[in-house]
């Protein structure tokens, strides 16, 4: 946690050295809001996906464990003049909303921090509802082009420590594993490329 609130007022500035993967993102996220939901955003992060969201949404809970980070991104959704997003505190182990409270649930860039991402993942398909949508961008690091390297090594010098390092392919099998719903993914290439998956909820 210290990392991401000394880094908060950085973030942004990160996010443009990899700007292509980012916009791709986020347009992705909007796209696959549908009209009207109810959307939860875990680890937002500055926010970039919960703003993406709210252009379709009808509420945005967007979460962070950095009140630095919440702070940003509460910043910059008041430029914008978004008033259906709520920021709140959350864990994403242990998440303080009811069964299938959720329409979408968005956890991006997330899953490779933590030393338990199924766990994460069971947690978050709890409170999507059958049926609903797990957005599940991660960056892919495991094949390493020479500026990913660069970057990578730039972000750890300052305390970024990720758990695991992702190939698209072992991403997939890790989401399948968790056994929550139908996995669909797709490559975003860049100058660190992401695997851009969908989860679609199953009625249990």
């Amino acid at each position: 946690m210290d990392f991401w609130s000394t880094f908060a007022r950085f973030y942004d500035v990160a996010e443009a050295l990899n700007g292509s993967v980012y916009r791709e993102m986020t347009e992705t996220t909007a796209r696959l809001v549908p009209h009207g939901a109810a959307v939860l955003d875990c680890a937002a992060g500055t926010g970039a996906l919960s703003i993406a969201a709210a252009r379709r949404a009808e509420r945005v809970v967007c979460t962070d464990q950095s009140d630095k980070m919440l702070n940003v991104a509460r910043k910059k959704a008041k430029k914008r003049r978004f008033v259906n997003i709520e920021f709140e505190r959350a864990n994403i182990f242990h998440l303080d909303y009811a069964d299938g409270e959720f329409d979408v649930v968005i956890a991006g860039n997330v899953l490779h921090l933590l030393n338990e991402p199924e766990n994460a993942v069971r947690e978050l398909s709890r409170v999507t509802k059958p049926g609903g949508k797990i957005l599940l961008p991660t960056f892919m690091t495991r094949d390493k082009a020479a500026i990913t390297e660069v970057l990578l090594k730039a972000y750890k010098q300052l305390g970024f420590s990720p758990s695991t390092e992702y190939s698209p392919r072992e991403y997939v099998e890790m989401l399948k594993r968790c056994n929550v719903g139908e996995v669909k993914s797709k490559l975003i290439k860049g100058t660190v490329p992401c695997c851009y998956a969908v989860i679609i909820k199953g009625s249990l």
